[in-house]
């Protein structure tokens, strides 16, 4: 449904683009994105959004830097973390963590459900952040009371 969105947006964009100006200001980019003037300095910040072209009092943003940002929000979006955002738009991939070897220790999070119904995870390994772990655990015990209501 994001990426619908994201791409009916952009098709309006393109359509405000081929009548009006091909460049935008940093409030024009902010209004189109409904992103805030901070968040967009932010992306530029960290690499994920290039610099805008022109001096910095008249700064000028085209239709790749709207693009960029719709990326990158659409990515956010859907919780891709920016660090991860970062890597994937530059193509960096991460190596595969190396196989474990006996004497390898490694933080298992053991989550209870319910009787007889335990979950272990090793959230590192998973790539999972505490908030998304969170969130995981969440939804597994929202599931798991919804197949015990349906009985």
């Amino acid at each position: 449904m994001v990426r619908l969105l994201i791409d009916s947006f952009k098709m309006t964009v393109k359509l405000y683009n081929k009548n009006m100006n091909t460049t935008f200001t940093l409030d024009q980019l902010s209004a189109l994105t409904d992103l805030s003037l901070r968040t967009i300095r932010y992306y530029i910040q960290l690499g994920l959004v290039d610099r805008h072209e022109g001096d910095r009092k008249h700064a000028r943003y085209t239709q790749k830097h709207l693009d960029q940002v719709l990326q990158v929000r659409a990515m956010a979006d859907q919780g891709t973390s920016l660090e991860r955002i970062k890597q994937l738009i530059h193509g960096i991939t991460t190596p595969p963590p190396p196989p474990k070897a006996a004497g390898d220790i490694s933080v298992i999070s053991k989550v209870f459900i319910s009787l007889g119904v335990e979950l272990h995870l090793e959230p590192q390994a998973a790539g999972l952040s505490p908030e998304k772990l969170r969130l995981f655990v969440r939804s597994v015990l929202s599931t798991w009371e919804e197949i015990n209501a349906n009985q």
